[in-house]
């Protein structure tokens, strides 16, 4: 199909067009066609405001409201924007005049310090001639700044770079800019109110405002920088942190352990479970555990009968009651005695017969004389646990069931275990009574002895026709005279067709596993993240029905597909119809993974698809738990893990010791600037620095781990767990740590540093398919994503991170060209100011909550975003529907400063990248030497980037 441009509404697509049917918005490809190398075009910005400076803002017609002049960092002039008076979401506000090109692209850069930090600083919001420049919550153009709890870069200014619409600066030589201050943005709110929250005090110090018309931003030799600090190695806290840790968790294991009621949080029966097995805690085959994992899961069942949206709405997310499986799956020995016993709360047949629960469902009874009747867990036939009576001289004690049980009219069959000691003639019982419907009693006792003596376990048994009159029954286990016995394993069997059948855990448990796989089976979603965390669900629910027995259990290789999808081994087929259809909401060939093992989905995923504790989840699953070893789903966890270890750099901790951070600027799901400290798992509720390393041991990732302990950041990261929230969820993530750590500190790894480290080689890392690009070279380091945020169709915007080899950071969105197979459709942006985006599962309008004050406009409104084509096997989306397809371009060309990075997307036809303008440099990727007018031939699936100087 022929890539022409989409020729409807060009006003705000674009503002050059070649017969190739390139789309550019100006800067270099326009600089190329004239003549005028990109280098030359960056040396100097168009204009430059100087905050706190009276010359400039005077020729700026700078006006300020709520606005300070201030002294910032390195004595640098400057201004900050102060809350008002009133509590409100709006602060400050900056206005000037600032030059910008009457055709092809102007671009804004912000010049902020980055020592700054705190989440309380709020936002800067750009607009242009009164409109509102891009979006706050994941818009295609952000914010001018979100303000973060860690310093974005030690000592040292930064610049923010965003572009401004192509029509809005048409046809002029300056353009109206103002900066507003703004409070923070809760996320994840449900409401307006609580989405907006007011400024708690003065924003960020805003240093200079810049306008120029290439992506790149150079700053003039009298712009004053900083410099990096020479980072020291991180010595406090130490190991030490790990001894605080296990003595937290150690008291959470003992006090799970004796718990005597439900516990009806799917995290701590998991962490109960894994204790269990942990010789270190006081949960280590505590004969108390398996009855309190049983109880608590009777609870998670009653609590599903009461209210069915537990599998949807519970802390275990998209997993449903999967973690229920994995309880079972955990202690799956110990409590294959207790299934075919009735639910604890059945109201039909026998609660707790073997006294596994305590003696809940029994109280003791003196008939006559004295005696003794407990529990006692040295003795029992299965399980931990019987009752135990003692009669010293004479008289008859024993147990009757607290409540008496609805009998049908029909045989039913009653049993019980006795072992006895030194009994006499017709000592111990088994005792039945009838009732009628006003409790008064109907005949006479019902009693079946056991053998008198001294003896081992005797199945006593009793087969009664219910009293006609009868509708209740209690049982009793007695002893009379002298001596001791024990009773165990009572069973109550009901006539077929018993209106009053009592609820096993085998059909109980089953029930909630099967309804919570099917409800998730037919509603997967389809974020990487979601769809991992979704399959484990699925998996853990199946092999959990597996071990009940059911006949419904799909078994072991239907259930592990369900991760093969999630984790790219296999197309990902999304949610199934009831009769287990598959829909292919992407078609049938849509991989949730690239081949070079990044999660995809509307490009890098950052923090978001910081996938290790679930990947490590996907491990734990098939072969911890699950007992199944799976060398091809164990190599691709680790190849997504190494694939990720591309995406941390050098950076600071807010100490100024030197640290390695996770890559989120590029990251189309993250608004958390910059990312947190990592290098295998950053902190996160279900993962710590060390968990995947050791559970996996895969030479590299421990190597990683290691790294992270040798610069002391391990023991931090592991301390801000430990200072989160104590949760469930955190005592389950942090349950392991000593062992962790024990291992990955005397493990022997393969050496390796994570790649961005400094001094480590030079490299170009490329994901053809999620159009991503990792660059190192020296000590300078390049994240650029080229697929950005494009949900409804073309845009023709990358995202860029750049960090010299002084530490100087550069980010922005930036126009570049593209080439794209058109589908004949275009959408148009809305007027929306919050999100670019509606989502159809929320209660919340679409674009968001309108944010507080006079109505704002986008100043994006109206730009035409044209469709590309979508796979054959896709189904097709209307405009304006998100879709991983509609803005993935089949060629890139993004220059930024002295890179000019060519990517072809497709796996069958080549491109051609032409140089011109450019000048000579070299191809990182091969290490040739090219001309300033080569043309390079840019195969299916690769990508060049070229760098000057």
């Amino acid at each position: 199909m022929p890539e022409p441009i989409q020729r409807r509404s060009l006003l705000k697509v674009a503002a050059g067009v070649t017969a190739a049917g390139w789309l550019w918005p100006g800067g270099t490809a326009q600089a190329a066609e004239a003549g005028t190398t990109a280098s030359q075009a960056a040396t100097a910005p168009l204009d430059t405001l100087v905050l706190g400076d009276s010359a400039s803002e005077s020729a700026h017609g700078l006006t300020a409201t709520l606005s300070d002049v201030v002294t910032g960092g390195l004595e640098q002039a400057a201004r900050v924007l102060n809350a008002p008076e009133t509590a409100a979401f709006w602060g400050g506000t900056l206005s000037a005049r600032l030059a910008c090109r009457p055709t092809g692209a102007t671009y804004v850069t912000v010049k902020l310090w980055g020592s700054e930090s705190g989440a309380e600083l709020g936002r800067l919001q750009l607009f242009a001639e009164g409109e509102q420049v891009g979006h706050y919550h994941l818009g295609a153009v952000d914010p001018l700044d979100i303000a973060s709890d860690d310093p974005r870069s030690l000592e040292r200014f930064f610049y923010h770079t965003l572009p401004l619409p192509l029509d809005l600066t048409a046809g002029k030589s300056s353009v109206a800019l103002e900066v507003r201050s703004m409070g923070r943005i809760a996320g994840y709110a449900s409401t307006a109110d609580e989405y907006y929250k007011d400024m708690d005090g003065p924003s960020r110090t805003i240093y200079r405002l810049y306008t120029h018309d290439e992506p790149y931003f150079g700053t003039a030799a009298d712009d004053v920088t900083g410099a990096l600090p020479a980072p020291a190695t991180r010595t406090s806290p130490g190991s030490e942190i790990v001894g605080t840790i296990n003595t937290r968790v150690l008291a959470q294991a003992s006090a799970e352990a004796a718990r005597t009621s439900a516990q009806t949080e799917l995290w701590y029966l998991d962490f109960l479970a894994r204790a269990y097995h942990m010789s270190s805690t006081g949960a280590y085959q505590n004969i108390a555990v398996p009855p309190q994992a049983a109880r608590s899961l009777d609870g998670v069942y009653w609590k599903y009968v009461a209210d069915s949206t537990v599998i949807t709405g519970s802390t275990q997310q998209w997993m449903g009651l999967g973690r229920a499986g994995l309880v079972m799956l955990g202690l799956a020995d110990d409590l294959k005695p207790l299934l075919d016993e009735p639910v604890l709360g059945s109201p039909y047949g026998l609660s707790n017969p073997g006294f596994e629960f305590g003696t809940t469902g029994w109280k003791s009874s003196t008939w006559s004389g004295s005696g003794t009747a407990a529990r006692d867990t040295t003795v029992y036939r299965t399980g931990h646990a019987s009752a135990k009576i003692t009669i010293p001289g004479s008289g008859t004690v024993g147990y009757t069931t607290s409540a008496k049980l609805p009998v049908d009219q029909g045989t039913y069959t009653y049993g019980a275990w006795v072992k006895t000691d030194s009994t006499a003639d017709n000592g111990a019982c088994l005792d039945i009574l009838f009732y009628n419907s006003s409790g008064t009693l109907v005949g006479t006792d019902n009693k079946f002895y056991a053998s008198s003596g001294t003896h081992d376990w005797e199945h006593v048994t009793a087969t009664l026709t219910t009293p006609s009159t009868a509708t209740q029954a209690a049982v009793s286990i007695r002893l009379s005279g002298a001596g001791t016995a024990w009773f165990d394993d009572l069973t109550m069997t009901e006539p077929a067709g018993s209106a009053y059948t009592p609820v096993t855990r085998r059909s109980a448990w089953a029930k909630m596993l099967l309804d919570s796989r099917e409800y998730w089976r037919q509603n997967i979603p389809q974020y990487t993240n979601q769809a991992i965390i979704c399959s484990i669900g699925l998996y853990l629910a199946d092999r959990g029905l597996s071990w009940l027995g059911s006949d419904d259990a799909w078994g072991e290789t239907k259930a592990r597909d369900y991760l093969y999808q999630a984790v790219g081994l296999v197309p990902w087929l999304g949610p199934e119809n009831e009769d287990g259809t598959p829909t292919e909401p992407l078609g049938g060939s849509y991989y949730q993974v690239t081949k070079k093992g990044i999660s995809k989905e509307l490009g890098y995923a950052g923090s978001y698809g910081e996938l290790q504790e679930w990947l490590s989840f996907v491990y734990d699953a098939v072969t911890v738990i699950g007992g199944v070893e799976d060398g091809t789903l164990r190599d691709h966890l680790v190849k997504m893990a190494k694939a990720r270890a591309v995406f941390r750099y050098p950076s600071v901790d807010p100490d100024g010791y030197r640290t390695m951070r996770l890559e989120t600027m590029v990251g189309w799901r993250d608004t958390e600037y910059p990312g947190k400290v990592a290098y295998d798992q950053d902190a996160k509720w279900d993962g710590h620095a060390l968990k995947m390393a050791a559970q996996i041991k895969d030479p590299d990732l421990t190597s990683y781990a290691q790294q992270s302990l040798s610069e002391g950041q391990a023991f931090l990261s592991l301390q801000g767990t430990y200072e989160a929230t104590v949760s469930a969820r955190t005592n389950l993530n942090l349950l392991s740590t000593a062992d962790d750590y024990a291992y990955i500190s005397t493990a022997t790894g393969s050496g390796a540093q994570l790649p961005m480290t400094a001094g480590a080689p030079d490299f170009v890392f490329s994901d053809e398919e999620n159009g991503l690009v990792a660059i190192k070279h020296g000590e300078e380091i390049l994240f650029a994503s080229l697929y950005w945020r494009a949900r409804w169709g073309v845009n023709r915007l990358a995202r860029v991170h750049h960090i010299t080899a002084d530490g100087v950071e550069r980010s922005g969105t930036v126009w570049q060209d593209v080439k794209y197979v058109p589908d004949g459709r275009a959408f148009a942006e809305p007027d929306w100011v919050n999100w670019e985006f509606s989502a159809g599962d929320l209660d919340i309008p679409a674009g968001g909550f309108a944010p507080p004050g006079d109505t704002l406009h986008q100043a994006f409104a109206g730009q035409v975003l044209p469709l590309a084509k979508a796979p054959d096997d896709a189904p097709e989306r209307d405009p304006g529907v998100e879709s991983p397809y509609a803005g993935r371009a089949s060629f890139y060309r993004c220059a930024y400063g002295p890179y000019l990075i060519a990517m072809n997307t497709t796996d069958s036809r080549s491109y051609t990248l032409a140089t011109k303008g450019f000048g000579a440099a070299t191809n990182l990727v091969t290490g040739a030497t090219v001309s300033a007018d080569a043309e390079l031939c840019v195969k299916p699936g690769t990508t060049v980037v070229l760098r000057r100087g």
